[in-house]
């Protein structure tokens, strides 16, 4: 009983015994970042004709800085796409975020850069990109549907979070 007892008295902690150390708050850099500049080149066949894709996506300095909410300053990009097939151009346009202005919040829209557009697939309409807006290297981002067609129009769509969602046979049948 005694051992047990010693035991136990020995392993209370002294609340005077321990250190506190202060973290020192990080100094936000004045250097304004920048996204890498990244090019892509691709092939898709629509209706029987062979498209090439090219998307260049390039830090822009004639855009507004974007300060981020940690107070990190950032260029937006611009991202330059252009799909000809053959030697014909079926479109050659140059996105920033303000072309997805319409679908976005002001506060978001302000603290937000463009961050991609990739090929996605071929859809019944046309050639599907998938775009993003997003808080500078971070996973908070709303993304779009850019789909163009053969004739050169081009449609945008915000698209849903959720899209490629497949619920489980469980989730179905609770459903029903």
């Amino acid at each position: 009983m005694l051992v047990l007892a010693s035991c136990k008295n020995s392993t209370k902690k002294n609340p005077d015994n321990y250190v506190v150390e202060s973290i020192p708050k990080e100094e936000v850099s004045k250097e304004i970042h920048q996204l890498q500049t990244i090019s892509a080149t691709s092939e898709a066949e629509f209706k029987g004709k062979t498209y090439t894709m090219s998307v260049t996506r390039k830090a822009d300095s004639s855009l507004s800085v974007v300060t981020d909410t940690e107070g990190v300053r950032y260029y937006d990009n611009t991202i330059s796409l252009r799909v000809s097939n053959g030697s014909k151009i079926i479109i050659e346009k140059d996105f920033t975020k303000h072309t997805f202005a319409s679908y976005l919040e002001s506060d978001f829209l302000q603290h937000s850069i463009l961050e991609g557009l990739v090929f996605d697939k071929v859809t019944d309409d046309g050639l599907m990109f998938a775009a993003s807006v997003s808080y500078p290297e971070s996973d908070l981002y709303v993304p779009f549907h850019v789909i163009v067609l053969p004739n050169g129009v081009l449609s945008i769509d915000k698209a849903d979070l959720m899209e490629d969602y497949e619920p489980s046979p469980e989730t179905e049948q609770k459903q029903s």
